[in-house]
């Protein structure tokens, strides 16, 4: 299992979220995401930066990832309503992420952006997430 597939498993099992998105969670898809209006609102996770660190008696376990987290919605409150369910769940967190070990997870950064589809609110989130790497 994949870092992106447990953030989405657990994701499916935290109320507030799957309240306002229903089973409209993703992770990277080939085209435009959310694919079409009737799965708004949705959440989609992708992976931006991995870095290991090398050490003198070879490449540590623990893993620094960088997670792009975008909730779509068709209003600026449900977009920013479902953020802040994401950020509740997410922030401080420590535990799994399906099989994936979780040290901690920080918020870096967290803006609305514009969305090439019209009348689409997006809300951008950027998760630092320490896991350790079987």
């Amino acid at each position: 299992m994949t870092l992106e597939q447990g953030i989405i498993e657990f994701l499916s099992g935290v109320a507030p979220v799957t309240a306002i998105a229903g089973a409209n969670l993703f992770g990277l898809r080939r085209g435009r995401e959310p694919p079409n209006v009737a799965q708004i609102p949705a959440v989609l996770v992708q992976r931006t930066t991995t870095l290991r660190d090398v050490l003198f008696c070879g490449t540590d376990t623990l893993v620094s990832t960088d997670m792009q987290v975008d909730s779509y919605a068709m209003s600026g409150d449900d977009a920013w309503a479902l953020a802040k369910a994401l950020r509740k769940a997410l922030v401080d967190f420590t535990g799994n992420f399906g099989e994936v070990a979780i040290d901690t997870v920080h918020l870096t950064n967290e803006f609305p952006m514009t969305d090439p589809e019209p009348g689409i609110i997006r809300i951008v989130q950027l998760y630092n997430i320490w896991y350790q790497e079987d």
